[in-house]
């Protein structure tokens, strides 16, 4: 391909980053050359990096250059880039990590610093912490590239400053100073790492494969997917350092006198998600605090979770739904989790009750889906809570419809369906080797606008193997004649399993021909999964 160019910001350090890929690629015998882009960042250095808009900032014109073809990528600390991406950009190569850690530069010991200069407020609120017993003391903003700062140090402004470590080695300055320890100045996620941003076309994946380091990307995520799931962004003091899978991470108050840290050996992303939310959950009025003080923009929506509760009981609650009710700011829920997982609910989240309680709908569905989108406009975490799976017969499908049209970032937390689970737990398999190859998913309550049935009953009448029906004790006198009418055979068994896993729940078997007349004998009530098949015939009263 013809020579590669490579934007960059025009100070030294960002060119020096931009001069190693330079010459790694040219290791690989291709060409690359770079382009100087000026970003409004650059221009403001009076104000903190919280107050004009975040590292992001820094990134946004480079990616408008690339997306505008004046340039094929582009190098940045890979701590600037934001987590949400411009369609057609990827980042490419993460290349082997520097030095992460905290360098004070200094002439002295650190008892003797009086003024110390940053502009981050995780260092801000680390030097505070370390300083607190140490009144006179006092931590001052400081901004601009290194040179600048160091300048500043050196004209006496400060008594020391608290740079990135990489980038005094990438530079090849050599100061005065002291490595913070890591067990007391976490750093910040991705520092020391240097990223490389391009166009997403198969050549430039191809000239960039080789400098991509795969240990120093894999902690590079978790901390990203850490950071992602804390949230807060410029707007909290948080440090996040993963080295070989081991992660240490932390948010603190403002003023360094509280923090909440967790520590993990992450296995994968998944993992990582996890303790990500762990320490949301734990931090949360530590975010909040930090969010309401230095006044946040509030036009960034929040996260919506629909989850799926399982068929009822908290056992039967996955560990991820857990994590993400627990970590809940708003949790709207209907009647089908059960009065054990309601109960659970944390008390600081605030709960809404959106069931059908008999036939009542607490709130129609196109209110709770506006209610859905208003919640999450606000900010904060809202968990969608939901009985069995939210997307099987759970209306979840059309809630995340809705969310992404409003641009709201949304993600289903699957439950185990009662359709399996209910019958399990009464003993009725729904498949089985000799009696059901097959089972099909039925709702016994479609939508009462439509004119014709999505339902082929010809066809589901004359299907071998199970049929199990949601939602259909109402309509269960119809059901049996429908399928009767179609060809289904009259003796065929049938299983009515009102609340499963509850303390009243309650089988009761008939065949197809008798079921009305027993359903209205015995007084049948939902929430009910209905079986239809050879399979009950395995039902055991004693199980």
């Amino acid at each position: 391909m013809s020579k590669i160019r490579i934007g960059t910001r025009g100070s030294k350090l960002a060119l020096a980053q931009t001069e190693k890929v330079i010459g790694l690629l040219a290791e690989n015998g291709i060409e690359a050359e770079y382009v100087i882009i000026k970003t409004t960042g650059d221009n403001i250095t009076d104000r903190g990096l919280h107050q004009i808009g975040g590292f992001g900032m820094f990134v946004r014109e480079l990616d408008n250059a690339i997306l505008r073809g004046e340039i094929d990528c582009a190098v940045h600390s890979m701590k600037d880039i934001p987590a949400e991406r411009p369609k057609g950009l990827l980042t490419v190569a993460v290349l082997k990590r520097d030095p992460p850690y905290d360098y004070l530069v200094m002439d002295g010991t650190m008892e003797d610093l009086m003024v110390i200069g940053t502009s981050s407020l995780r260092r801000k609120a680390q030097l505070l912490r370390y300083y607190q017993n140490c009144s006179g003391a006092r931590v001052e903003m400081l901004r601009g590239n290194l040179d600048t700062r160091l300048a500043k140090l050196d004209d006496g402004l400060y008594d020391g400053i608290v740079v990135a470590e990489a980038g005094l080695k990438r530079l090849d300055y050599r100061r005065n100073g002291i490595r913070l320890p890591v067990d007391m100045f976490v750093p910040a996620a991705n520092q020391g790492t240097v990223a490389v941003v391009s166009r997403d076309t198969p050549e430039l994946r191809a000239a960039f494969a080789p400098l991509n380091d795969d240990q120093s990307a894999l902690d590079c995520a978790i901390e990203r997917i850490v950071m992602e799931e804390v949230g807060g962004g410029c707007f909290t003091p948080m440090g996040i350092f993963c080295e070989n899978q081991h992660l240490i991470a932390e948010v603190l108050s403002l003023d360094g006198t509280r923090a909440e840290r967790i520590t993990a050996d992450v296995v994968d992303l998944e993992g990582a998600k996890i303790a990500g939310i762990k320490l949301r959950t734990v931090a949360a009025e530590l975010i909040a605090e930090a969010k309401l003080a230095l006044g946040e923009p509030t036009g960034k929506p929040g996260k919506v979770y629909l989850v799926g509760s399982g068929p009822g009981g908290l056992g039967l609650l996955t560990f991820r739904a857990r994590e993400v009710i627990d970590s809940a700011d708003v949790i709207m829920y209907d009647q089908l989790p059960g009065d054990e997982i309601i109960a659970s609910l944390p008390a600081r989240a605030e709960k809404i009750d959106v069931g059908k309680y008999g036939g009542h709908h607490t709130m129609k569905q196109e209110d709770i889906e506006k209610l859905l989108v208003e919640k999450a406009q606000a900010g904060g975490i809202i968990v969608r809570l939901k009985g069995g799976d939210p997307f099987l017969f759970g209306r979840g499908g059309e809630e995340m419809e809705v969310l992404r049209e409003h641009n709201i970032p949304c993600e289903a937390i699957p439950g185990v369906t009662s359709g399996i689970a209910v019958p399990e737990c009464v003993g009725i398999p729904v498949t089985h080797r000799d009696f059901a190859s097959q089972v099909t998913f039925v709702t016994g309550h479609e939508n009462p606008e439509k004119e014709v049935s999505s339902i082929d009953w010809k066809w589901l009448a004359g299907s071998p193997g199970t049929i199990v029906i949601y939602m259909g004790v109402k309509n269960l006198g119809r059901i049996a004649e429908l399928l009767i009418e179609n060809g289904r055979d009259p003796k065929t068994k049938i299983a009515v399993i009102e609340s499963g896993f509850r303390p009243d729940q309650r089988v009761t078997c008939a065949t197809l021909a008798d079921i009305g007349e027993v359903g209205a004998r015995v007084g049948l009530k939902p929430p009910a999964i209905i079986v239809i098949g050879e399979v009950v015939g395995l039902y055991n009263k004693s199980h």
